[in-house]
């Protein structure tokens, strides 16, 4: 009997034996004084207890001195504890033997009952087995299950019919759970299910005993079960032990085929003493026993014979299989009457193990994983495998990969089973697997899996790897390029190898190498190279990269690259570049691509004349830089004007006219030629016409495009009169340019000139047409002067009333404004003086200053003979006498009137006398003066003018006047002009003075 702690052994000699799992003997003490037939251990392991051929079954505690020996007076052949024996009061046991009897013994209030539960006159008890509340065992008639609860028997499994006698082949139970008891008789096993059912159902016949206090309170609760056999089949051995595992049933078979094919075929088991001897000297030729599995759909899954000592001379009965469940896994013992065989599951390392030996190592591999992962059979035995152990079976199973000649496998497994911690260990494994590789050319297929992050192995397994892609896989070695850090090798030799093999690679290969290239450059932190492959390859958004990180420097070699890249951009061929339909289009988009605008708008870290020098052998290219250039700059390209010259007429012709134009960098003689050469005559007219070999022009025009309106434009714009005159002259004979002229040379020709030049006999087809067209363009010409002439005469008109108005305007005079000839206040009368004289330059003086003395006295006596003259004779008193009297004899009105009219008066006189304004007149003589100097020096009119008069400056910042003579009005001093015209032009449009009383 086997519990999870210990196993116990009953002897021959009446002993019971307490040994642990090793086999150790832990405990031993005489219980019986024959031998011992069967033994039993509760479920808390505290007791157990021992049925004998002395007819006693002996209960012995094992922590206590507690012993329960009955004394049932013939022998008991199997006895079994109430699992709970430890934990119940009545402390029952069944037990049962040669009297064919099934006794309950338990404690009650009274004391001490044995309660018989079943009795058979067939033959003695042979087995029992008590699980949960139920109670089985097995006699000649069968296997009889009891409900310890309900006190009755559930239900009788008969035993199969021509089974041998049962004494010779004894039964075999195993509770696989509590609804669950597997049964074997000689060569059957049968599955006994447990069910369920409802309580009217039939019951047993038998009267049942009251039940006793402890099962009183878990009867209502118990199930009414039946019992069904769900499963039976024959086997070619006899079962000598029974256990379930998992879903398999394991059996310990005895190979008595001869007696098994007997059984088989109805003829029993001979019983006399005779045959008994025979059967017995059979068995001495008997196999060994076996220890099967069988599963559920009866096939058997494995096989283990068992070569136990003695095992010719053993019967079937002499055999048993005890289960014994621990936490770490199920175990099992068989016994024979000389070995204790311990018995448990095949682990993972045992499976392994055996595969290995087998050469199976991928079946050992795969098993290993799915235990790793807690998957398969083999899960709950995954910690039996190490990592050691599991990378030495994978090492195993790539070596014999790489001798069956399958290397892309082999890295697979390498790649499962290495280690990837870093250590030198796996540093070392990697390596050692890497060089094996290559020993065996097969480097591509380790290349993906060798660990780049974490462990690093030597740059050289790095290297090598990639020297080997290089040459033999390119697109492999791409793969690897991108995506290994450059940490991990020296990538300048990588990129000098590469270098090396670029040249001899297809085309398709040497693509992929320049992407190599590119990248390694840029984590070598070299723009100006990779730059070249990114260019190369048409890398997309390379040149935004160039802005934003400013790599002008790195691309100032590159502009034949830079502008490939556009025409890549834009989908355009190197061939399209040549003058057509759709060049002028073509042109404006290569020149608006951003390659070309990138050149165009950093000629400072891009020199143009580098750029022209890359492109020079590249025109159609070098076309398109110098046209952006001039549409960015005209200046930037002047160097190179005499190049785009020849560039324009090659592929645009359209444009070169518009060139010329704008241009004025180019050489006329190397345009000229160069329009010579291709033909270009409208260009060749206009270069002649720069050159001032305007009549040569107009013979081009005359000669090679015969084009009238042309020649006629081209003569209105040189505005040559000679130019004119050879056109006449040219188109007298010519009727279609007589036409023209007559038509188109407007006021440029006189038509009469071309009429009279036409030869008499000349037929001129259109010339009505022409001559009708001149005589209605002169009526027009007429009505044109007569209505322009009714326009200035109203103009005329308006102007000399706006004059008019302006003459009798008066002129405001600060309080503190000077004589611009004393630099007195006007206020400040000098003696003589009777007012001041303002001219319409703006100049104001006192009449004394600037009037002739004679003039002044005449205008004095004017004022005598009007009604107030008299005052200028009279003394100050006098005076204001006489202003007081007169107003008291005149009105205010007439004061006023007398006043003005004086005021008029005198006015009127000094104006018949045409004073000038001496700043005036001063000016205009020194204007007079730099004119005749200028003159006689030969100066032109603009030197004349910064030579002639007063600046405005002068003329307004002069003001300290000249000693002026009062008496004869000479020398007057010159003052600040208030206008750029001249004095003596303001006295014919208003009168020269205006007397202001002060």
């Amino acid at each position: 009997m086997a519990s999870e702690r210990f196993l116990v052994l009953g002897t021959h000699w009446g002993n019971v034996v307490i040994m642990d799992f090793e086999g150790n003997e832990v405990k031993k003490w005489r219980a019986h004084s024959a031998t011992v037939n069967a033994v039993s251990i509760d479920i808390d392991n505290e007791y157990v207890a021992s049925a004998g051929d002395d007819g006693r079954v002996v209960v012995h505690g094992l922590y206590n001195d507690d012993i329960t020996i009955v004394d049932y007076s013939r022998p008991v052949k199997a006895v079994a504890l109430d699992p709970h024996y430890s934990r119940k009061t009545s402390r029952r046991f069944v037990s049962g033997g040669m009297s064919g009897q099934v006794v309950m013994h338990e404690k009650r209030w009274l004391g001490k009952s044995d309660t018989i539960v079943f009795t058979s006159d067939a033959g003695p008890i042979q087995t029992i087995q008590w699980h949960g509340t139920l109670v089985a065992w097995a006699c000649d008639e069968g296997v009889q299950i009891y409900d310890t609860v309900r006190a009755q028997r559930i239900s009788q499994v008969a035993r199969p019919e021509g089974s041998p006698r049962a004494d010779l082949y004894s039964c075999r139970l195993h509770w696989r759970d509590a609804r669950t008891l597997v049964v074997g008789w000689a060569n059957i096993v049968q599955v006994v299910a447990l069910k369920e059912r409802g309580q009217t159902q039939t019951q047993q016949e038998k009267p049942t005993p009251p039940p006793s206090s402890s099962t009183d309170q878990d009867q209502a609760s118990s199930p009414l079960l039946y019992a069904e056999i769900s499963v039976l089949f024959r086997t070619d051995f006899i079962v000598c032990g029974l256990a379930v595992y998992r879903d398999s049933f394991l059996v310990l078979s005895h190979g008595d085929h001869e007696a098994v094919r007997n059984m088989m075929a109805g003829d029993g088991v001979p019983g006399d003493s005779q045959q008994q001897q025979q059967l017995q000297q059979r068995a001495r030729h008997a196999q060994p026993p076996e220890l099967r599995m069988i599963d559920w759909n009866i096939e058997e899954v494995s096989s283990d014979v068992l070569a136990l000592e003695g095992f010719p001379l053993l019967q079937p009965n002499d055999y048993g299989l005890a289960h014994c469940a621990t936490h770490e896994a199920d175990s099992w013992y068989i016994l024979s009457p000389k070995q204790l065989v311990s018995v448990r599951p095949r682990g993972l390392g045992d499976h392994v193990q055996w595969l290995s030996e087998r050469g199976r190592y991928r079946q050992a591999l795969g098993d290993i994983e799915d235990a790793y992962r807690n998957q398969g059979p083999w899960a709950a035995y995954r910690d039996q495998i190490k990592d050691a152990e599991y990378q030495s079976i994978g090492q195993a199973y790539a070596h014999a990969l790489m001798d069956e000649d399958n290397p892309a496998e082999a890295a697979e497994v390498c790649a499962r089973v290495l280690p990837r911690d870093d250590t030198s260990e796996a540093r070392e494994a990697w390596e050692a697997w890497v060089f094996a590789f290559a020993e065996g050319n097969a480097l591509n297929e380790i290349a993906p899996h060798i660990p780049t992050t974490g462990l690093r192995l030597s740059s050289t397994v790095y290297e090598m790897v990639l020297a080997f892609l290089l040459t033999s896989d390119v697109g492999h070695f791409r793969r690897l390029v991108f995506a290994w850090p450059t940490s991990l090798f020296n990538a300048y030799s990588v990129v000098l190898a590469i270098e090396d093999q670029i040249d001899k690679a297809s085309e398709p290969d040497r693509v992929t190498l320049k992407e190599c290239l590119a990248l390694l450059y840029d984590k070598l932190n070299q723009p100006a190279k990779s730059l070249t492959y990114h260019l190369e390859l048409f890398a997309p958004g390379i040149l935004d990269r160039v802005l934003n990180e400013n790599l002008f420097d790195a691309i100032r070699d590159k502009a034949q690259l830079v502008l490939r890249y556009d025409d890549h951009t834009l989908g355009l061929d190197a061939s399209e570049a040549g003058a057509d339909a759709d060049a002028a289009d073509r042109l404006r988009r290569r020149c608006e691509a951003q390659g070309a605008q990138l050149l165009t708008d950093n000629t400072d870290a891009v020199p143009c004349a580098s750029v022209v020098k890359q492109l020079i052998r590249d025109p159609g290219h070098l076309h398109v830089y110098l046209h952006a250039l001039l549409t960015k700059d005209p200046h930037l390209g002047a160097p190179f004007a005499d190049l785009q010259v020849e560039l324009y007429a090659e592929y645009n012709p359209e444009r070169l006219l518009h060139f010329l134009r704008v241009s004025t960098y180019y050489s006329f003689d190397k345009a000229l030629e160069i329009c010579e050469e291709r033909g270009l005559v409208p260009e060749m007219v206009f270069i002649l016409g720069r050159m001032g070999d305007n009549h040569r022009a107009l013979m081009l025009i005359i000669d090679r495009l015969r084009d009238v309106p042309r020649a006629i434009e081209f003569a209105k714009d040189q505005n040559d009169p000679e130019l004119w005159n050879d056109l006449v002259m040219y188109a007298r004979d010519k009727p279609e340019f007589i036409v023209g002229l007559l038509e188109l040379g407007g006021t440029h020709t006189n038509p009469t000139t071309v009429i009279r030049s036409i030869p008499e006999a000349l037929s001129v087809p259109g010339i009505r047409r022409a001559l009708t067209n001149v005589l209605h363009d002169y009526h027009l010409q007429v009505e044109l002067c007569t209505d322009c002439k009714h326009v200035l005469d109203g103009d005329c008109e308006v102007l000399s009333d706006a004059l008019h108005r302006l003459q009798h305007q008066g002129m405001g005079v600060s309080s503190g404004q000077l004589c611009l000839a004393c630099q007195t206040p006007l206020e400040e009368m000098p003696a003589g003086s009777r007012g001041a004289l303002a001219f319409w330059c703006g100049h104001i003086f006192h009449d004394k200053c600037v009037l002739h003395p004679d003039v002044l006295r005449k205008t004095l006596l004017l004022d005598s003979t009007s009604p107030s003259s008299s005052t200028n004779l009279l003394s100050l008193k006098q005076r204001r006498d006489r202003r007081q009297l007169l107003r008291m004899v005149l009105s205010p009105a007439e004061q006023r009137k007398i006043v003005t009219q004086a005021k008029l008066d005198r006015t009127l006189m000094i104006r018949q006398y045409s004073p000038a304004c001496p700043v005036c007149a001063e000016y205009d003589q020194k204007d007079a003066k730099s004119q005749s100097q200028s003159q006689s020096q030969g100066l032109n009119q603009s030197q004349q003018q910064a030579m002639g008069g007063w600046s405005p400056l002068e003329r307004r910042d002069r003001g300290a006047p000249a000693a002026a003579s009062s008496g004869d009005g000479a020398g007057t001093n010159p003052v600040a002009l208030s206008t750029e015209q001249a004095a003596s032009d303001r006295h014919d449009l208003l009168p020269p003075v205006q007397t202001l009383s002060i």
